[in-house]
Parts: C-alpha cells; structure tokens; sequence
C-alpha cells in the first residue's frame, strides 16, 4: 500500500477532493439560477438568515475557485506528473505535500461550514481563516514544485527539454509564491483587526490623510480590496497556466506532431505569468483611482493579448495539416481552444475602463468570467483526465461515452453563457429587463443550463465504471507519448521508476516519422515503426 506522502496518492486525494467539490458547486449554481437558497428547509436560514442568493453565491464561488480551479490542475495533476515527467522519483518535500493537502482539506471544512453558523459574524471569521489556510497551503505547494524542479531533475533532462506541462506548473509555482503569500498576509491582518481590534488597514488609511473626514469601513474595504485584487486577478492566471500546459501537450500528442514554436510558447507562458500579476488594477476602475492609473492597467491587460496570441497561433499551427487522433481527451483541448478564443474576445473589451465600469455588475461579465476561467478550464481538465486517466488507475475512460458528454456539454455551455453577453450589453444600455424577459431568454438560459449539468452524469458514470470495470491498460504507452510518465507500468510504481531513473536524450515533443520503435517495444520477429521518439530513447 502507497505511503500517505507518495505523490501520486496526494495528486489523486486533491483531484477526488476537486471532484466531489465540482459537483457541489454545480448544484448550487442551478440553486441560484431557479432562486431555489431561500426556500429549501435545509437553506432558508442560511448563515444566520442572511441573503440566500448572495451567500450561495459566495460558496459556489469559494468551492469552484478554490477547490476545483486551483487545486485540480495545480495540485492535482502537478502533484502526479510533476516528478514523473522530470526524472524524480518524490517531490523536493514530501512531508511538505502531505501537510498541504491536508490543510487544504481543513480549509475545505471550515470554509464551507463557515457558511452554515448561526452567527453571521462568526461564520465570516471562519471563511477568512480558512481562505488564509488554503493560502498557506498553496504557498507550501509552490515553494514544494519550483524546488522540485530546480533541483531534482533526472539525468539529462535540461530546461529546454522540460514538456510544457511541466513549464506552466513551473511558472504558476512563481507567480502562487508572490499572490498566496500578499493573501495570507492580508487576510491574517484583516483577522486580527476583527478579532483583535488591530487597525493595520485603518490606521495606514488615517496616517496618510489624518484631517479627511472619512468612514473608517468604507476604507478598510477600499485597502482590503487592493490587496485582495493583487491575488485575485493573478488567481485567473493560476488557474489557466497550468491549463495551457495541458492542453499544448494534448494536442501535440494527439496531432502527432511537435509543438510548433515550443521555445515561443515558454516565453509566453512566461509572459502571462509576469502580465497577469501586474493588472490587478483592473478590477478598480471605479473605486476611485488616480485618474491616470486606468491608463496603465488598461494597457497592462491588453497587452495579454500578445502571448495569448502566440498560445493560439502555436495551438493552430501545431494542429494544422495534422493527422489528428480524435480522441476523447483531444476534443476538450480543441474545446478548450475554441472557448479560450470566445471568452478571451470579451476580455479584451473588458480591458477598457468605460467597459469594465458599465459592465461591471451585468451578465456579461459573469458569461465571460465563466467561459474562459469556468468552463475553458474545466475543458482541460477533462482532456488531461481522459489523456491520464490508463495511468494513474491502469483502466481506460469509454470513449464513446466521452465523446457523448463533450458534445453535450460544448454545445450546452455556449447555449448557457454565449446569450449572457448579450444580455449584459442590453441591460447595460437599454435597462430593460422586462423586454428581455418577455423575448425569453432567461429561459433559454436556464434550460440550457439543466441540460448541461444533468449531462454531466454521463461523466460520473463514465468515470465510475471505468474505474470498477473499464477496459484494462495492457500497454504502458497506449497514447504513443514521449514524456517520461509512459515508460513506467501503469499505475507506477511506488518509487516511479524502479531501481534506474531513466535518461533523458531529447526534448518531449519529438513527433513525425517513421522512427524506430525502443526495442523493449520491438518483437523478436519485427521492430514496429512509429511515428514519436520517446525521451528516455537512447540514439
């Protein structure tokens, strides 16, 4: 039996815990959609009778940002592959893991039974300490993969030939070190000042303008909310990253083909990681900045348009006269392409102030919020699930059913969150909710939505049966990969590699052909010729 602080085990505690915390959310989000918080027996005194929609709200969120977003690709899948696909058999800091996780499990406790306390007061002591523990977790798990990667790479394995996913859980470890740590920091202060009486945002606010006649809340939320946003924003970014990892390394593998401009893409996931800790501003254009700080952080966040550009024309050009394997795992990476582009055409126009401020409360920020860092992520996550899934339980997902719940699910969402732009733009201008009520779209909306989600049985079915009676991995490769993770049984083994950690000879995306099979792949008769070129080959 596996020991608590193997890695693998700790990336599939974090990936259950994603699991059971996605469909929660889930359910709370048709909660909202039918105004159903305030009349369930189990909901209607909520918190303390505070607003059921709002506090729902704030749980869905919590769950899905936190618990899913975060965790799931981060912890999960990095916790798993990271030392695979580098050559190391554990993590820098094993005992260090094990403690993450389960602090992050504690953090899941306390947030939501935060939400369920008779005393409002209470139970938002409780959220802020438990959002500062899952801080603390993740900045444990940040520090835990840039050593890991630093130090303990296998024989061979340079930083040129890292894979991509290894690149963006890299780069998503920096920028977690810098946004987890200004979060922690923050809501333990802002815990202090509750339960102490500490004035650390206050006292900054008087000290700077002692004679201003000014409400001593109002500017403690202003304070709390540049801090917060110095995480949040970058928050989006922790969460794509590691997605956009994922879904390059999908379709190289899937198109049988190298990552076209590889060395470009490194740069610019580089680049979304430096841009999208600067533009937390964004978020503030009407809190009452200096008129000129607009400027800045509008510029800022329109120039994420340039390594997002070079993401997708990377994405294209690799697909691009490709003979594509229409997998199950290599339609959610070309769904994720398809929502990114969708999602990312608002946040452009989000990126302008008069925009940011108009829209600010409308549908169409929660539609693009939600196709580019909700679903678009999600997306990826099902394809590295599919891609995974032989290796980390030795049975294969059911194709078929994949490929029914994807198109379910890919039409659904547009049917759910492409009208919300429309609506917002409409609202925005117009104020009309009456007039869009009677055209029916809320209840188009609404039916899309249970659509959508009732599809998502299809998945847990799916991922059910395969676990108990899916078709068994008799090959250690079955996906004709190059990274490292495939050279071992599946699952691996306890100590990942045995009694040698393998060479690493080239980069990992080494595709097009024939190439000469290894010759442990090779029958005594005939060698088979394939098309990719296994890092772990020797010349």
């Amino acid at each position: 039996m596996r020991s608590s602080s193997d890695h693998k085990t700790i990336g599939l505690q974090y990936l259950w815990l994603a699991l059971f915390s996605v469909f929660v959310g889930m359910a709370l989000s048709l909660l909202l959609r039918f105004g159903l918080g305030g009349r369930l027996p189990f909901l209607a005194d909520l918190a303390g009778g505070r607003q059921g929609g709002g506090t729902l709200a704030v749980l869905h969120g919590s769950l899905m940002v936190f618990f899913v977003l975060t965790a799931a690709p981060q912890a999960g899948f990095g916790s798993y592959f990271l030392p695979l696909q580098i050559g190391a058999r554990e993590v820098a800091f094993p005992g260090l893991n094990r403690a993450a996780f389960w602090a992050t499990v504690f953090s899941f406790a306390m947030i939501t039974s935060s939400f369920f306390l008779p005393e409002a007061e209470s139970g938002l002591n409780l959220w802020i300490a438990g959002v500062a523990i899952f801080c603390a977790a993740s900045l444990a798990n940040a520090i835990n993969f840039s050593v890991t990667v630093i130090d303990l790479r296998g024989d061979g394995m340079s930083l040129p030939r890292l894979p991509l996913t290894v690149w963006a859980w890299f780069i998503n470890a920096l920028l977690g070190m810098l946004i987890f740590s200004i979060l922690l920091a923050a809501s333990t202060l802002l815990l202090a000042d509750r339960l102490a009486g500490t004035q650390f945002f206050s006292l900054l606010t008087y000290l700077r303008a002692p004679h201003a006649i000014v409400s001593p809340n109002a500017e403690t939320q202003f304070l709390w909310q540049r801090l917060f946003w110095f995480f949040a924003q970058a928050q989006v970014y922790v969460a794509m990253l590691p997605c956009f990892g994922i879904v390059t390394h999908l379709l190289a593998t899937f198109a049988r083909r190298p990552v076209w401009k590889e060395r470009a893409v490194v740069l610019a996931l580089c680049a979304v990681g430096v841009f999208g800790f600067c533009i937390w501003g964004e978020h503030m254009f009407s809190s009452g900045l200096n008129p000129y700080s607009p400027l800045v952080f509008a510029v800022l966040a329109s120039s994420l348009g340039l390594p997002a550009s070079i993401l997708v024309l990377s994405w294209v050009g690799t697909l691009w006269k490709a003979r594509l394997q229409l997998t199950t795992a290599a339609l959610f990476a070309m769904g994720f392409v398809a929502l990114f582009l969708t999602g990312g055409v608002s946040g452009v126009l989000l990126a302008r102030s008069d925009v940011a401020r108009a829209a600010g409360s409308s549908d169409f920020v929660t539609g693009h919020f939600h196709l580019v860092m909700g679903i678009a992520a999600t997306f990826a996550l099902l394809g590295g699930l599919f891609f995974w899934f032989p290796k980390m339980f030795g049975r294969r997902l059911d194709e078929t059913l994949g490929k029914l719940h994807f198109g379910i699910t890919f039409a659904g969402v547009y049917c759910v969150f492409l009208p919300m732009h429309w609506l917002g733009q409409v609202q925005t201008r117009e104020n009309s909710s009456g007039t869009l009520a009677s055209l029916g779209v809320p209840i188009f909306i609404s039916a899309a939505m249970v659509i959508t989600i009732g599809a998502q049985l299809i998945f847990l079915f799916n991922f059910a049966w395969s676990l108990a009676r899916g078709e068994k991995a008799v090959e250690r490769n079955p996906w004709r990969a190059t990274t490292l993770e495939w050279s071992v049984s599946s699952p691996p083994p306890r100590d990942d590699f045995g009694a040698t950690i393998p060479a690493v000879y080239r980069g990992a995306y080494e595709f097009g052909g024939p190439m000469a099979a290894p010759a442990a792949a090779a029958t005594s008769a005939k060698r088979h010729q394939e098309d990719f070129r296994p890092q772990h080959l020797a010349p």
